[in-house]
């Protein structure tokens, strides 16, 4: 089968590799639409955590298809099941994963990241991470199941209440998936900050109220309309938008922390701070199922509209291109994705 590869840090190729076998548990997946993930750079880049990749290692987390094969004992889905999957491969006996919480299991085994992912003609996933879906809902909106969950997750932990004020820093995918859900909750206010201007419409056309580019604490706050921002999410990695975030916010406000950074970026901040401002910080990794089947049944119902958002597919002879576009943002942009359809 024909699939990206990542042989070493910073070496990819579309490569000719052999089809993964179809083990019992298991389901063998044709692949039909892979988004590129800001994750998929960091790997590409050789930038993850230490545990959270392993090489050599075929990309992509975000992904969809139609069953191709199942594996003994695999009972509930057959050829032509047109599912999304769950990346995380837990060992299921860790205290983290008996409470249902497999994002939080220690061995950090993951599709696309440790084990091969969806940027290829075909994918095995175990038959228990996987969840059909609706026959009208396509596969490419589905795709975007993998990164909303993470944000109906944040969302979720931040208690939004009707006609508070939010604010989103970094307005790539995750940041406008982030304006569509919080839409779901009335706010007053929705603000979008990016440093690339080149966002402004899609920032707007996400539902965003505002879209600014700028980086001064104090006007942030001030368009609030308040003593600062009810709840900031924070979409971009590194220190800075973290202690932007943490300025912005009012007394008694509430942080959401999605944006991963490398281990050597380092926050500075007074150690009282949370006690002397009252705030609240909430640090994301990644979804749970309860996360995923909520965001798919939104999905199905048209609740939550995020399909939209895909602005560009490439093949996967493109994938260059794909990545010169995730990666130089010179355009208005969303998510891009792989199609293998």
């Amino acid at each position: 089968m024909k699939a990206i590869l990542i042989t070493e840090p910073p070496h990819f190729e579309v490569a000719s590799v052999p089809d993964p076998p179809c083990n019992p548990g298991q389901v063998l997946i044709r692949t039909a639409y892979c988004g590129i993930c800001g994750t998929d750079l960091e790997i590409l880049r050789g930038g993850m955590p230490a545990g959270f990749a392993r090489y050599p290692v075929v990309p992509g987390h975000e992904w969809t298809g139609a069953v191709q094969e199942v594996g003994s004992g695999v009972t509930n889905f057959r050829k032509g099941d047109r599912v999304s999957v769950e990346g995380y491969l837990p060992c299921g006996q860790c205290p983290r994963c008996i409470a249902g919480e497999f994002n939080l299991c220690p061995c950090h085994e993951q599709i696309g990241m440790t084990h091969n992912g969806g940027l290829a003609e075909f994918v095995v996933a175990p038959a228990q991470s996987c969840h059909l879906v609706p026959e009208h809902v396509g596969l490419d909106d589905a795709l975007m199941v993998e990164p909303a969950s993470t944000v109906v997750r944040a969302i979720g932990r931040a208690n939004p209440r009707p006609r508070s004020n939010a604010a989103v820093i970094g307005c790539g995918p995750i940041g406008l998936i982030a304006a569509r859900v919080l839409a779901l909750y009335q706010p007053a206010n929705l603000l979008g900050i990016d440093l690339a201007t080149t966002q402004q419409a899609m920032a707007i056309r996400a539902g965003f109220h505002e879209f600014v580019t700028g980086t001064n604490v104090r006007e942030l706050r001030e368009r609030s309309g308040s003593d600062g921002w009810d709840i900031v999410v924070v979409c971009a990695g590194g220190a800075k938008p973290l202690e932007t975030a943490i300025q912005m916010a009012r007394t008694g406000g509430t942080i959401v922390a999605i944006g991963g950074s490398p281990d050597s970026h380092i926050l500075q901040i007074a150690a009282n701070l949370f006690v002397t401002r009252d705030l609240h910080i909430e640090g994301i990794l990644g979804y749970t199922t309860e996360s995923w089947i909520r965001t798919l049944d939104w999905l199905a119902s048209g609740k939550l509209r995020v399909g939209d958002l895909i602005t560009h597919r490439r093949t996967i002879n493109q994938f260059d291109q794909a990545l010169a576009l995730v990666e130089s943002r010179s355009e208005p942009i969303g998510k891009v994705a792989i199609t293998f359809v």
